[in-house]
């Protein structure tokens, strides 16, 4: 009988093994410090993103083994009801085998009975048998005798007559006589009668001696017959028992399977469910890094903005100091950044002189925006931005005046005056000053760069 064989097991072992590893080494990987200096809660998203990966494929890889042990599961159940039914089987035809070897018993102790009881009157015949031929025996011996006397005195006939004289002669009286006669007559009787004897004996010596052989050989029929069936009977019990064993080993080692079987299902569900946690958690942690590294990213992006535009925009070839007569780091130094009311920071570059002072362009431009006396801005004040060629805005506020008739759209040339330095705005409590603003692209970049080597 054969079983059918499990691989899924061989499998499950390597199925387990990596996924121990997914899930084991990880956490303890995380404890250890890296080579490139950053700890193990310091992993990229790549690198999270990556082991997600592999818990997800070993996720697919414990499903597909899971459902592979299911239906080994199923097969080996329907296999083991199989061999139930056989078992079931085998052992009703064990019990109808030990039912037909009870009844071979009982007809063997009947033979047997019938053997001693045909034993029995083979040696009654025997003895009989005995008895008759010693009778016969006699008889002929007798027999014998008697054919002797009359071959020696004659024919039966002539012996008798002479008998009758040696009777006649001897007698002494009549009566003697009489009785002589009588006697003679039992004489003759007797020789006849021991004939017949003889012939009688012999018939029923050989009725005797079939009967016998008749009763011997019903005797040794008899046993011959219960020992062949018993024979037969126990050798159906024994095929039967073995077939029985068989089934019963075959049904042990069945459910030894599907016990393995059903450990192996428990262990890759929970192997299963293990890596679904880790995938949960690295799922978590996927989103965590990927913020983390975007808010990390949108940091260094702002301090890269932060520092270029501290580091100012382009130079400008051939450009004129803003305030007329202003020296660096005399009348103005690197003030990029310095804090102001409100939370803010300076963006621009305050450059001190007396009031009235020419504030000129720096580089030939267009006017964008003017806000002059009669419409300031409550922080700038009277305020005039210029465009140049490389697409910087130049903002020039707290002015005292604007030149005449500048106005949005016209163009100024470089050197050109455009106003004088003032205190409006929210300037009107410090010394009179202009402070330049410069924005690329929207965003302001510190103008100290720049204009420190046009004002020397």
């Amino acid at each position: 009988m054969s079983l059918r064989r499990h691989p899924s097991r061989r499998r499950l072992r390597a199925v387990a093994a990596v996924a121990a590893v997914l899930v084991v080494v990880p956490t303890t990987a995380a404890a250890q410090p890296r080579d490139d200096g950053r700890s193990g809660d310091s992993r990229t998203s790549d690198e999270v993103a990556r082991e997600l990966g592999e818990a997800d494929e070993e996720a697919g890889d414990l499903s597909s083994e899971l459902g592979r042990v299911h239906e080994d599961l199923l097969a080996a159940e329907e296999e083991l009801a199989q061999l139930a039914l056989q078992l079931d089987d085998a052992r009703g035809r064990l019990r109808a085998a030990e039912g037909q070897v009870a009844l071979a018993e009982v007809a063997r102790e009947e033979a047997e009975r019938a053997q001693r009881t045909a034993e029995a009157e083979h040696r009654r015949r025997e003895r009989a048998l005995e008895r008759t031929r010693q009778r016969l025996l006699d008889e002929e011996q007798l027999l014998t005798q008697q054919l002797v006397e009359t071959f020696k005195y004659g024919t039966a006939g002539a012996t008798r007559g002479a008998m009758v004289i040696e009777v006649l002669r001897r007698a002494e009286d009549p009566n003697s006589f009489a009785v002589g006669l009588k006697q003679l007559k039992v004489v003759v009787d007797t020789q006849e009668s021991t004939v017949q004897q003889v012939f009688a004996l012999r018939e029923r010596r050989t009725t005797q001696e079939r009967d016998a052989a008749r009763a011997r050989s019903r005797a040794t029929q008899a046993a011959t017959e219960a020992a062949d069936t018993l024979a037969w009977v126990e050798d159906l019990q024994a095929q039967e028992a073995a077939l029985t064993a068989e089934i019963e080993q075959a049904e042990l080692r069945q459910r030894e399977v599907l016990a393995g079987l059903q450990a192996d299902a428990e262990q890759t569900t929970d192997l299963l469910a293990r890596v679904d946690v880790r995938r949960a958690e690295l799922q978590v942690e996927l989103v965590e890094r990927r913020l983390a590294e975007d808010a990390e990213r949108r940091e260094r992006e702002m301090a890269a903005a932060v520092l270029g535009r501290s580091l100012g925009g382009p130079s400008v070839a051939g450009g004129f100091c803003p305030v007329e007569g202003a020296v660096a780091n005399r009348d103005f130094s690197n003030d990029w950044g310095y804090p102001r009311s409100g939370g803010r920071t300076h963006e621009g570059t305050d450059m001190f002189a007396d009031r009235g002072v020419a504030v000129v362009a720096i580089a030939e431009g267009t006017v964008v925006r003017v806000n002059p006396a009669d419409s300031p801005t409550s922080l700038g004040g009277v305020t005039v931005t210029y465009r140049t060629a490389d697409g910087s805005e130049w903002y020039n506020a707290h002015l005292d005046t604007i030149a005449e008739d500048l106005t949005v759209g016209t163009t100024v040339a470089a050197g050109e005056q455009i106003g004088t330095v003032g205190n409006t705005g929210n300037a009107r409590t410090t010394p009179p000053h202009l402070h330049l603003g410069r924005r690329i692209d929207g965003a302001w970049v510190n103008p100290y760069p720049t204009i420190a080597g046009l004002c020397r």
